[in-house]
């Protein structure tokens, strides 16, 4: 959570970064009353915060100007083809991360035996039944196939990213 703030304010900043060519390419970072660090493309009125810098665009870390970029994208009009294809890939790994997470779970709560997938020895003692690990392996291979979808759709929205 301590790093969830310089997150947010980095989400803002990009989000203003992603403003269309013909706006600002200014940004203005300022204090509010309360400490938070804002970023606008306006400045702040006095009663708002305290002007800290202004950031020119162009100026940012490349890293920056690729997420502004990125972000300038899916905020085009609807016009654009790259806006829907961003959004097509951003919910591809989505759900390919919910359903990962979700198998990873299914094969966490299938480590304990079964009713029928033990075998009672003579003497107490009792061992896993070879129905046991073929589930475990049926699990493990919906694992690999979910990690394999999330590759790919990771690729899919790496790929969009590459310049014409």
């Amino acid at each position: 959570m301590r790093h969830a703030a310089p997150l947010v304010a980095l989400g803002i900043l990009l989000w203003l970064v992603s403003a269309p060519p013909a706006r600002a390419q200014t940004l203005y970072e300022w204090r509010e009353p309360g400490g938070i660090v804002a970023y606008s493309q306006t400045p702040p009125l006095p009663r708002d915060g305290v002007l800290l810098r202004r950031l020119q665009i162009a100026d940012l870390p490349v890293l920056d100007r690729t997420a502004a970029e990125r972000l300038a994208a899916i905020s085009a009009p609807a016009d654009d083809g790259r806006a829907e294809a961003w959004r097509r890939a951003d919910a591809g790994v989505a759900a390919a991360l919910v359903r990962l997470q979700a198998v990873e779970r299914a094969v966490r709560q299938g480590q304990q035996p079964r009713a029928g997938e033990r075998r009672h020895l003579a003497n107490g003692h009792s061992r896993l039944s070879r129905k046991y690990f073929e589930r475990l392996t049926a699990l493990e291979a919906k694992v690999t196939r979910a990690r394999n979808a999330l590759q790919a759709a990771y690729a899919e929205r790496d790929a969009l990213a590459k310049p014409r």
